[in-house]
């Protein structure tokens, strides 16, 4: 009989070596314990079993069974090979067909008996299954961190679930970035070790980080949630967020709203609700704890630590530990680059589909560069201004204000100010030596072209409207059905096109708003030093017909049909309501009406994949939904803080006046030459501004029609390709997240061509493999709006106690209490009067500003088009306030200061 494994208490007799290793034949074995037999993870939890540390009972599968898996599939799919073309576009479709030959592979010989025995004598002890995670001979090499790009599967129970996630962990190596991160760091090849752990019953769980930059050598970060720690380390839950010294006393901490909690059930992972919600999820015995492991990791070996744990009952247990040594840097970047989401996450937060990316990320890129060629800017040929931050939109910094410092009187430190970033003095110190010989030259030419194309700027915009609307009107003329596939691929290159122009078009507007607003603030800070940026946001208000402040009105225009109409009020109210199920008359017309207007808009309208308010109105009825309540306040003669139901329109309306007012305070501390400047930078400021989101709309339009082609597109792929037609009916029968993203977004616009014209029926795997690769970057944090190098690890708990600070970015002191939504999903919740604070917003949020008392965002700069919407509807607005939706706790009171830029917690009433 053969011998099974080192599971406990197996001692039969051997005909081969088996495939398992207990942990504690590693902890006594240094050779066998080493990286390159069984990956970096399992290799370090050996040296921990070994120093003392407390460590959960291991079983290690090393690597060379991912060898022997590796010899019965097909050479183009093993490791070395993919890692060869992990630079050329074939890299995706080669590694979506290895991840798809690895999963069907059969396991090597008794490994599935030896799983079969670790269940049966271990299994009925592990309440909440088995933990399964990667163990790469390449992690946590210095920079080579495997972190977030292999898979770990939680909850396994049973040998053949055991062998499936396996199979899982192996086939995560077969990913187009994971490759291309690899051979970016000089990797040649690659083995797979596989981690197996009993699950710990956790009560809490989550992360430490021993050091952390910029803070006090010694001083320890911890993120921590109730229940198990993947949300935590995972980034989908907001943790607790404690800084602790090395005493174990709490320093500093920010203790989480804590609804839901993660545990093993039945049917695997689920989540349960929070008894104790506002409770630390730590106890003051356990942070003391982590502070002694922090201590005692260090005092062996004097590095950053980046540590994982579980907490049953009262006592530690480490999952795996590393030296924060192995963070990569983002394609594009070095150590000292300045990355930044503030302006491009704003119009695209979060992860993007590999659709979207194919289209914004050239079109970013693009535009980038025309705007610099147009300033008279050498770009180089091989920069990469656009970055994907786990799956993120970033724009990279240090290369764009290399670039845009060739310009004498462009300063790096205004330019990330009016974009809501940071980090300017850091790209000040960067862009020194830039040379502005080349500017100089060219400047006559430059000038001459600048001057033309502003002084024909109405021209263009008119223009390129005529284009626009026979464009939208041909378009929703044809029938996308009747054309055969090659005309529907045509179909998407033109949409394509008339995106770029429209881009173009945009662009010209935005620069001549940015460029009139830094040429008025530099004029009135001569009369202003300390306010010159508040006066030209107050000045530059009441800008007649602003697009983007359109739904705005519509929705409240709803809001008072409804509220004299009961039928259609009381469907209304339901949080199940259709517009269907509403009674015709005005109400239903008016929104009808609301969404032929603006039905290409959507929160997040920028990802391609979200669908528009045409398609799916329940925001629309839920932004009504919450006006409504409002007038049912006023018609109980118990108006709310702040009444705006009827104020829309004659607000902006006293937003001119008002700005009409601060003008006439500035005129007689001016000399009469700055009067008539001021004057005439202020009428362009406010026309620039007004065209940028004219244009703005434009985009969303278009976005809408490339949308439209993509699904019809996605109708064709699924008729010729039976796999995708298959994946996507179980994954909408299984009620996965992804069932609500359709096919076509998985493959990039290039792809979609290709498929189209030569009827491609292999892009199963490719869109399985995008599947996978989008569900880890949705599972990781998102990364701080700036960083210098490589993204943090943890989350650390935001400056400032309770006044936190921003960029002021619409004029206004209110108070209230908070309202925190963390998707558009939560945007019912709202309720008038009190203060929305939300990660980003778009235009598809605007019309909460009409309901809110203030608003108060993390990302977002002053010129941001919903900051221009809330400056003419008088809301007072803070943006760029870090780590914001954290910090702050719905029901919390604040006072947000829109003149100043802050935000304080007051203390409960």
């Amino acid at each position: 009989m053969a011998e099974v494994v080192g599971a406990k208490g197996t001692s039969s007799k051997a005909q081969q070596a088996p495939w398992l290793l207990t942990l504690d034949a590693l902890a006594k074995d240094e050779a066998l314990a080493d990286r390159k037999n069984v990956g970096g993870k399992a290799a370090r939890l050996a040296w921990l079993r070994r120093n003392g540390f407390r460590v959960p009972d291991t079983w290690v599968l090393p690597q060379k069974a991912f060898a022997t898996v590796l010899r019965d599939i097909p050479p183009a799919c093993e490791p070395r090979s993919l890692l060869r073309a992990a630079s050329g576009r074939s890299v995706y479709a080669r590694a979506a067909e290895a991840r798809e030959e690895i999963l069907k592979a059969p396991l090597p010989a008794g490994l599935e008996r030896e799983l079969a025995a670790l269940w049966e004598q271990v299994g009925p002890h592990a309440a909440w299954g088995f933990a399964v995670r990667s163990s790469a001979t390449t992690e946590d090499g210095a920079m080579q961190s495997m972190a977030g790009l292999a898979e770990t599967v939680l909850g396994v129970r049973g040998p053949e679930a055991l062998g499936d996630a396996v199979r899982r962990v192996w086939a995560s190596i077969a990913s187009g970035r994971s490759l291309a991160y690899l051979a970016r760091h000089g990797v040649r090849d690659v083995g797979m070790g596989v981690v197996i752990q009993p699950m710990v019953g956790a009560v809490a769980a989550g992360v430490m980080f021993t050091r952390t930059a910029g803070r006090v050598a010694r001083e320890r970060v911890v993120n921590a949630g109730v229940g198990l720690g993947s949300p935590v380390v995972d980034g989908v839950t907001t943790p607790d967020m404690l800084r602790i010294g090395e005493d174990g006393r709490t320093i500093e901490q920010t203790i989480a709203r804590k609804l839901r909690a993660t545990v093993v059930g039945d049917a695997g992972l689920e989540e349960r609700a929070v008894e104790r919600p506002d409770d630390p999820a730590l106890s003051p015995a356990l942070v003391a704890e982590l502070a002694d492991v922090a201590k005692r990791l260090e005092r062996i070996e004097d590095v950053p630590w980046d540590v994982e744990f579980a907490c049953e009952a009262d006592r530690v247990w480490i999952v795996q530990a590393r030296h924060v040594t192995g963070l990569g840097f983002p394609e594009g970047g070095e150590a000292t680059t300045v990355w930044s989401s503030a302006n491009v996450g704003e119009a695209l937060p979060g992860v993007a589909t590999p659709f979207t990316w194919s289209i914004a990320g050239d079109y970013s890129e693009s535009g980038f560069r025309k705007a610099f060629g147009t300033l008279g800017c050498s770009v180089p040929k091989h920069a990469r201004l656009v970055g994907n931050v786990h799956g993120r939109f970033y724009l990279n910094l240090s290369e764009f204000m290399r670039i845009a410092a060739q310009v004498p009187w462009l300063d790096p430190r205004t330019l990330v100010e009016l974009g809501g970033g940071s980090g300017g003095e850091e790209l000040a110190s960067q862009v020194g030596d830039v040379s502005h010989g080349r500017f100089y030259m060219r400047l006559p030419l430059t000038a001459t072209r600048l001057l033309r194309e502003q002084l024909r700027l109405d021209e263009h915009v008119a223009r390129f409207e005529q284009e626009g609307e026979r464009a939208f009107r041909l378009h929703n003329a044809l029938d996308l059905a009747i054309l055969p596939d090659e005309g529907v691929a045509r179909k998407l290159r033109d949409v394509q096109a008339l995106l770029e122009r429209t881009g173009d078009v945009m662009l010209t507007c935005a620069s001549s708003a940015l460029g009139t607003h830094i040429i008025l603030k530099g004029v009135l800070s001569r009369v202003e030093p300390l306010g010159a940026e508040r006066l030209a946001h107050d000045l530059t208000r009441g800008i007649r017909d602003l697009e983007s402040a359109r739904p705005a009105i519509g929705v409240m225009r709803i809001v008072n049909l409804a509220r004299r109409d009961p039928e259609a009020r009381e469907i209304l109210a339901s949080d199940s309501a259709t517009v269907s199920a509403i009674p015709e008359g005005p109400t239903k017309r008016a929104i009808v009406s609301f969404l032929e207007l603006y039905g290409d808009r959507a929160v997040r309208e920028a990802e391609l994949s979200t669908p528009r308010w045409k398609e799916d109105p329940r925001p629309v009825l839920a932004m009504i939904r919450v006006g409504l309540r409002m007038t049912l306040a006023e018609d109980a003669d118990e108006p709310p803080k702040r009444s705006r139901i009827d104020d829309v329109e004659s607000q902006l309306a006293r937003a001119k006046s008002e700005a009409d007012a601060e003008m006439s305070r500035l005129v007689p501390r001016l000399k009469l030459a700055e009067q008539t400047l001021v004057r005439h930078l202020v009428a362009r400021a406010q026309k620039a501004a007004r065209r940028r989101e004219q244009m703005r709309t434009w985009v969303t339009r278009v976005l809408g029609m490339l949308r439209e082609v993509a699904l019809d597109a996605d109708r064709r792929l699924l008729r010729l390709v039976p796999d995708l037609a298959r994946d996507w009916a179980s994954l909408r029968q299984s009620g996965s997240p992804l069932a609500a993203i359709h096919t076509v977004f998985f493959l990039t616009a290039d792809e979609v061509v290709n498929a189209l014209r030569a009827s491609r029926t292999d892009l199963a795997p490719l869109v399985r493999a995008r599947r996978a690769e989008y569900m880890r970057d949705q599972a990781r944090p998102d990364p701080p709006a700036t960083f210098i190098g490589a993204p943090p690890s943890v989350q650390l708990p935001p400056a400032g106690g309770d006044v936190l600070r921003g960029m002021g970015a619409s004029s206004g002191v209110v108070e209230g209490r908070a309202r925190v939504l963390l998707s558009a999903g939560e945007m019912s919740e709202l309720e008038p009067g009190e203060i929305l604070v939300v990660h980003t917003t778009d235009v598809g949020w605007t019309p909460l500003f009409c309901i809110a008392a203030g608003v108060v965002t993390e990302l977002g700069g002053p010129l941001s088009h919903a900051a221009v919407v809330a400056r003419e509807l008088g809301v007072p607005s803070v943006v760029n306030v870090a780590g914001v939706t954290r910090a702050i706790k719905t029901g919390d009171r604040l006072r947000l200061d829109g003149d100043r830029g802050v935000v304080e917690r007051l203390p409960a009433a």
